[in-house]
């Protein structure tokens, strides 16, 4: 039995009804017999409807209960499985192997589509490649905009790089977000920038390396970990970047750099 279903706010939901938007999704995953796909947030089933006869297996995760089971009865095929879960903290190990490859497709609910892109970037086995819809700004600041730029531009771009396809307006969606909206490629490195092991330490001098856009990167060092500016002077010579720099000038590159040294 279907179930009217109403957008919920707190879980972000916009439902994507264009269908020159859902076709030109689907064309950028390249579709074939032998992929296996794993949607995140597949609502209504607006691109589950346009995927699952064309693939080998289908996953698709939704949190939503309604969504859960209108999705469930509507999809018994056997290479359709329906799974309600928290995308943020979905384990991938449990439903493929280490070497598996898959297809990654999604409309993220905006407020946690960070989280959810870093726990699929960081589990194994990793997506063949993402392709992801969230808000435009978000998206800038993952591709690393010169506006945009920052920790998040950083810390996705130790496991992948990444391109904004196109941009989708706020009409391709019921209800209609106050924003616009971006498809977002993103195409996971053979092995991360840093070490899995090495991430939360990243995480945390690259958060106390960042705490002002207007600093220089040598303020925002010193300061943010609370060392000498000659100490900081140092770490940054060895690093060969130059002082007056604000940190959303560095590249990623530039951010494992210093990290390891600013380490030793």
């Amino acid at each position: 039995m279907s179930r009217r279903i109403y957008a919920k706010k707190s879980l972000g939901q916009n439902f994507l009804v264009d269908k020159q938007i859902k076709t030109k999704i689907i064309n950028n995953l390249y579709l074939n017999k032998d992929d296996k796909v794993i949607e995140v947030g597949p609502g209504k089933g607006a691109l589950t409807e346009m995927i699952y006869e064309k693939v080998s297996s289908l996953l698709a995760i939704e949190l939503d209960d309604n969504l859960y089971l209108n999705l469930s009865s509507k999809y018994e095929s056997e290479n359709v499985n329906i799974i309600k879960a928290d995308a943020k903290l979905f384990k991938i190990e449990d439903y493929l192997d280490n070497k598996e490859k898959y297809k990654f497709v999604g409309n993220l609910p905006y407020n946690v589509a960070n989280k959810i892109i870093l726990n699929f970037l960081q589990s194994l086995p990793k997506p063949e490649f993402m392709i992801v819809m969230l808000q435009l700004e978000v998206a800038k600041r993952i591709i690393g905009d010169e506006k945009f730029r920052g920790y998040l531009t950083i810390m996705i771009g130790i496991f992948c790089k990444s391109e904004i396809l196109f941009q989708v307006k706020s009409t391709a969606f019921k209800p209609k977000p106050k924003v616009t909206s971006a498809v977002l490629k993103l195409i996971p490195y053979e092995k991360p920038k840093i070490n899995i092991s090495d991430i939360n330490k990243f995480s945390d001098f690259v958060g106390k390396s960042f705490i002002s856009r207007r600093k220089t990167i040598l303020n925002n060092i010193a300061s943010g970990h609370k060392i000498s500016k000659n100490e900081a002077v140092e770490i940054l010579n060895q690093s060969k970047i130059n002082l007056n720099l604000r940190p959303q000038n560095l590249s990623v590159d530039d951010w494992v750099k210093l990290y390891f040294i600013y380490k030793k």
